[in-house]
């Protein structure tokens, strides 16, 4: 384990606040403690709570940059108070890490619908951990994704690269599930349409599909969105 630097080097104000939200009191005060005693001098705990409506008070109070959260087999609690902690930033959204016991592929790929800066294996050491807070605060982009999983939940291609949608992907072919054309959904996030089909073109070989409608489906059947979620992004617009 690092040793705590002097707290001196790094004025609190520029520390990153961080909200640890999960349900076993252990766990959250060991993490807490690990950060403390190792990267003390970058990060700063602002709040340990179970997840659910103290989760939200907490970060309504705190407003940290940074939240590092347990998930619910079935994401559905997950979903919910995500989206309401993300609400309740005073400023801008937080940062989320996924931090997760699951390593079944098929949870994993459920779990990258949360649209979070990281996903983290409680296995996983705390210098991975932090490696994660620091990339989600420097990442002004929100298009990259860390992931530290055990190699058996991610479904590797053929060169050994990880075969998981990244956030932006998914955003895209949600997107494109509404019938947007490129162009139409170069438009709507800001990119270049070349940029569109570069994201497409890198999700179907993951997806082991060969064109956006076979990429809607199979999404569909694996309920990484749903109809519900193609109607409310129409309903917005």
């Amino acid at each position: 384990m690092m040793k705590r630097s002097n707290h001196d080097d790094v004025p609190p104000e520029q520390r990153v606040k961080v909200l640890l939200v999960d349900d076993h009191t252990m766990f959250r005060e060991g993490l807490a403690g690990m950060l403390a005693s190792s990267y003390g001098d970058h990060v700063e705990v602002v709040g340990k709570t179970k997840i659910g409506e103290e989760a939200v008070a907490v970060a309504r109070e705190e407003d940290p940059d940074v939240i590092i959260m347990q998930v619910d087999r079935l994401l559905k609690k997950t979903k919910d108070i995500l989206r309401r902690l993300r609400e309740g930033s005073k400023t801008s959204p937080p940062k989320v890490i996924i931090l997760t016991m699951f390593e079944e592929p098929r949870m994993v790929q459920e779990m990258m619908g949360l649209a979070a800066n990281a996903y983290i294996h409680k296995s996983a050491s705390v210098e991975e951990l932090f490696n994660a807070v620091r990339t989600a605060t420097l990442d002004t982009s929100e298009e990259h994704v860390v992931v530290a999983m055990p190699q058996g939940a991610l479904e590797l291609s053929e060169d050994g690269k990880v075969s998981v949608p990244s956030r932006r992907e998914m955003q895209i072919l949600l997107l494109a599930a509404r019938g947007m054309s490129n162009s139409k959904i170069a438009s709507h996030l800001g990119i270049s349409e070349g940029t569109v089909k570069r994201h497409l073109a890198n999700l179907y070989p993951k997806m082991e599909v060969s064109n956006r409608g076979e990429a809607v489906r199979k999404a569909l059947e694996n309920e990484w969105f749903t109809i519900r979620e193609i109607e409310a992004a129409i309903e917005e617009d």
